[in-house]
């Protein structure tokens, strides 16, 4: 029984005409063909190998699923079927909408983007259209591109990016998956404590009391710094202020707002009950002096969590060099590429990442940007939710 498609006129919209499937279309006649960009849990993309007697592209690797609206199908519609029909898979994509589209050759190509588990996942292919199917990782799916062994789309070699953009939970990192997590290493102001907030309070209230006007650019570049990095660059951007009256003073503010309490962040007891549930080795690697980090972990109840507490006055070279976390990981006496390092600012990342630990990335009040992104082997809005996808890890 024929195909029919519904035909598109060039600003998309539904001309009431139709089209057999396969059959010669005007210039100005588009019908709807949709794709789907399919990775599971482990980051890993699945693609299928077109049978050798295809008539286009035979013999070569394509991406997870691709097909042609039928008539009375609208872009949901027709991936949600074509994912059944194709992979035997039933997604659901009610919530979502084709990750980018665009018009080309007499057609309208939308692609979609979803995220499975692959755990005992058993695919029902078309063995008169695809020949095999894989889930590849990063580094093999650009060497098939390598190789010439894909299908060309315009957007191949950013196709991972495509997926951490809108899966930030599971992040690709450059050193791939940590073979077995042994340790953990935990920033501490804006991270365990809701300090860094109060810190930039006293920091706004000395700036207007002693005409700072600098004062953002300069709590952005300082987070994560410790008191050395932090005079460094005071010294080198406003030799004419009396930084050391600045600093003195807003630390004084943070200790009296800090003396009756201590505010601790949303999931950082439960996140640290957890790991030593699973004998996870903890440290601290704060830039913090000492004194501070065991006065505040203690009042908060969380010192008695940690194995090794590292801190700023312990280190030659502060964060973002990544001196810290490398002595916590000697401390805990295991290798960094076995660590978890958890951080929320963006010299902290630096750090970890340098260290050659797996930094997770907890934003506080520096969001997000490109490098912590690029450097950031997970990303979480808190350390609760960094617990639950923990808790399907370990």
């Amino acid at each position: 029984m024929p195909e029919y498609q519904d035909i598109y006129d060039i600003h998309r919209n539904l001309t009431g005409r139709t089209v057999q499937r396969g059959k010669p279309r005007k210039a100005d006649e588009y019908i709807l063909v949709i794709h789907l960009l399919l990775f599971d849990q482990q980051g890993r993309f699945l693609v299928q190998k077109r049978v050798r007697n295809k008539a286009s592209w035979p013999d070569m690797w394509d991406i997870s699923l691709g097909g042609i609206a039928q008539s009375g199908d609208d872009s949901r519609s027709a991936v949600t079927r074509e994912a059944e029909e194709e992979l035997g898979l039933h997604l659901d994509f009610t919530d979502t909408e084709p990750i980018f589209s665009f018009r080309n050759y007499n057609i309208w190509d939308d692609y979609w983007i979803a995220q499975i588990d692959s755990e005992n996942l058993e695919l029902k292919l078309q063995p008169e259209e695809v020949a095999e199917a894989k889930w590849v990782t990063k580094p093999e799916w650009e060497q098939l591109l390598h190789t010439h062994q894909v299908i060309p789309y315009m957007f191949q070699w950013t196709l991972f990016e495509l997926y951490e953009k809108h899966f930030p939970g599971t992040r690709i990192f450059p050193f791939g998956s940590p073979a077995e997590i042994r340790g953990a290493v935990f920033d501490m102001d804006g991270l365990l404590l809701d300090t860094e907030r109060v810190c930039a309070e006293s920091w706004d209230k000395t700036a207007e009391l002693l005409g700072f006007a600098d004062v953002d650019r300069a709590k952005n570049a300082c987070m994560g710094l410790n008191r050395a990095g932090t005079i460094e660059f005071f010294e080198k951007n406003y030799q004419n202020f009396d930084y050391q009256n600045f600093l003195d003073t807003a630390r004084k503010l943070t200790k009296k707002a800090l003396a009756e309490e201590i505010p601790v962040k949303q999931g950082a007891e439960e996140i640290l009950q957890y790991l030593k549930s699973k004998n996870i080795k903890l440290a601290v690697a704060s830039s913090t002096r000492e004194v501070t980090v065991r006065e505040q972990l203690e009042k908060a109840g969380l010192l008695q969590y940690f194995d090794q507490v590292i801190t700023g006055d312990m280190v030659q070279n502060g964060k973002p060099h990544p001196e810290i976390f490398i002595k916590a990981c000697e401390a805990l006496e295991l290798p960094p590429e076995s660590c978890l390092a958890f951080e929320d600012s963006v010299n902290g990342i630096r750090s970890a990442y340098r260290a050659k630990t797996y930094p997770i990335h907890i934003p506080d009040i520096q969001p997000e940007n490109q490098e912590t992104i690029a450097l950031s082997w997970k990303k979480f809005a808190s350390l609760t939710e960094a617990k639950n996808f923990l808790k399907k890890l370990l």
